[in-house]
């Protein structure tokens, strides 16, 4: 009996176990889950199939689907990295709802994707990629799509991610800006 619950304790349950949807944020039990540690799911509420990392603390995901659930989308939120991208833009001389939009919605279809800046008249996009929402959420095919629309339409997209060093010298770089 003893070694039963030893080996009992190293699987993880998927019928106890949920995950948050990317979309809704309705926690879902995982249909099955792979050899590399990812849970797949079908949303009950919204219907969007979605694969998340198992090996994220359930902690973690209820404090990310509690900050999800905040007007991120909301013109007048600042991510930490869009902070200092806005702050450089300030820098540069470009006005914030003049030369630059922070959180523009550009509708794909019946998809519609949020950038981070939208310079028009520059057609350029500048996307500011955290670590937690798009690696531990597993959103590349995601943000593939997302960057193959913007481009297709003719923009140019600049990511920036956390490890983007000397963040001020490649935004000057990349917006052709000359660095005081």
């Amino acid at each position: 009996m003893k070694d039963f619950i030893e080996i009992k304790n190293l699987f993880i349950q998927t019928t106890e176990v949920k995950y948050p949807c990317p979309r809704c944020g309705t926690y879902t039990k995982a249909e099955f889950i792979d050899k590399k540690g990812y849970a797949y799911c079908l949303c009950p509420k919204c219907k969007t199939q979605y694969k998340t990392n198992t090996k994220v603390s359930i902690n973690f995901r209820k404090f990310c689907s509690k900050v999800a659930s905040e007007p991120n989308r909301s013109q007048l939120h600042y991510s930490s990295l869009e902070k200092k991208v806005k702050d450089i833009l300030d820098s540069f001389g470009y006005r914030e709802g003049i030369d630059y939009i922070h959180n523009v919605a550009m509708r794909n279809g019946k998809s519609i994707y949020y950038v981070d800046f939208y310079i028009p008249s520059e057609r350029k996009v500048i996307e500011c990629n955290g670590t937690v929402w798009h690696d531990l959420w597993n959103r590349r095919a995601s943000d593939k799509r997302k960057i193959k629309f913007l481009k297709d339409n003719g923009l140019e997209v600049i990511i920036i991610t956390e490890k983007t060093k000397n963040l001020r010298e490649y935004l000057a770089k990349r917006l052709e800006w000359s660095v005081c």
